[in-house]
């Protein structure tokens, strides 16, 4: 890598990177093979994952090994093509997608490279999309100059118009990992899901399409009237999710929209400034942070944009019902933001936390025990759009699994 560029923690830490991956695994700072490869669902995925973990050892690695992994599914998905078994191939050009997607990850400053991987995933995910067992749409919402590239999935069979999910991930969740190949809740209960990459995400940053402290606000209003348009959709029954960083944007977006039926999101990044992700957490969350704002090569810029990430002026217009769910022991975000922001909230507010679960909702007993996280943010939103009557609520899910009344 050019010296210079990137964070300087990044640039002076990048051993500490590569140590980390070979003692800890791929997944030392973010559970990024499940999930890519957990929407795969298919028996080869579990394998590739071992095999994933044991073939990335340092940053260097990751690009290279990752891409042969899509390239063999590619391989895969031809020879089930020219036997005459479209289904099989089906499930590899899925496959082939998460591993080209996964390989964007750590490429800051290869705009080339970031076209081509996005390129080649698009091509897997669209040959999926012919034979998938729903209907699944490129789609481009108009942003300003841009556009924010997403994928529409409509329940098969049903009619419309359909009552509408707008989906985003986090700063390492493109689009294509949002809605499983199979066994998706909404498109089982009849809701149409649009997958977005917004402002800084996947596509759209290597468009040049980068995030602000304000874009996702912005985006809110071209987003609501694409969905408008369409005939499909019913843009009176719209409900939003985000997780991780995209539970900051969602909520910005959701803050500006009274239309909406609901907003849910997940692993809550609310830290104003986000001091802990951006200078405690691994150095690898603001190197990406920092490609997505177009800022890979000025840190003093992004540190100054980055002062401005506040949610609190969010909060307190927040139009619709809003939930939030999260560990209690966050190492990204300080979970006390949490109840900072619904203290300023004046729509209800559900809040369950998970005693002892880091950011990635992945360790804890009460994350093991407990309810789903991401049945709950399902469940709450589908009573959203089914018209049910929200409350104000602060639950603590313990270590036993036990749902109790936060203190």
């Amino acid at each position: 890598m050019t010296r210079g560029r990137g964070p300087r923690r990044f640039r002076e830490q990048r051993w500490l990177v590569d140590e980390a991956l070979r003692v800890r695994d791929v997944e030392f700072d973010q559970p990024r093979l499940g999930y890519h490869l957990g929407a795969v669902g298919d028996e080869l995925a579990p394998a590739e994952t071992a095999a994933l973990r044991a073939g990335i050892n340092k940053l260097a690695d990751f690009v290279p090994v990752v891409r042969s992994f899509a390239e063999r599914r590619a391989r895969r998905a031809e020879d089930a093509e020219r036997r005459g078994h479209p289904d099989s191939a089906a499930v590899h050009h899925f496959a082939a997608a998460q591993m080209w997607s996964l390989a964007c990850w750590p490429v800051w400053e290869d705009d080339g490279l970031a076209r081509e991987l996005d390129e080649r995933k698009n091509a897997a995910y669209l040959a999926w999309a012919r034979r998938a067992a729903h209907r699944v749409e490129r789609v481009d919402v108009p942003f300003g100059d841009a556009a924010l590239p997403g994928w529409l999935h409509l329940p098969r069979g049903a009619e419309g118009p359909l009552p509408t999910v707008l989906a985003i991930g986090g700063m390492d969740a493109p689009r294509e990992m949002l809605v499983a190949r199979t066994g998706s809740p909404w498109l089982a209960r009849g809701v149409a899901v649009l997958a977005l990459d917004g402002p800084g995400q996947g596509e759209a940053a290597i468009r040049g399409v980068h995030v602000t402290p304000t874009a996702w606000a912005e985006a809110g209003d071209a987003v609501m009237g694409w969905i408008r348009g369409r005939h499909d959709l019913d843009a009176t029954r719209v409900v939003a999710s985000g997780t991780s960083f995209g539970s900051f944007w969602m909520s910005q977006l959701a803050s500006g929209q009274p239309d909406l039926l609901g907003c849910s999101v997940a692993l809550p990044c609310f830290e104003p400034g986000a001091h802990t992700i951006f200078e405690e957490a691994p150095p690898t969350f603001k190197a990406r942070h920092m490609w997505m704002a177009g800022l890979y090569d000025d840190e003093d810029a992004f540190d100054a944009m980055a002062a401005r990430y506040d949610l609190r002026p969010h909060a307190e217009t927040m139009p619709v019902p809003w939930q939030i769910v999260g560990g209690a022991a966050d190492d990204l975000s300080p979970s006390s933001w949490v109840h900072e922001m619904t203290r300023r909230c004046t729509s209800p507010t559900s809040v369950t936390l998970y005693a002892g679960a880091r950011h990635s909702m992945t360790e804890a007993s009460s994350v093991a025990f407990g309810p789903g996280w991401r049945a709950l943010q399902v469940e709450w939103l589908h009573d959203r759009l089914r018209g049910r009557t929200p409350t104000t609520e602060n639950l603590l899910v313990l270590p036993s699994g036990e749902v109790t009344l936060a203190g």
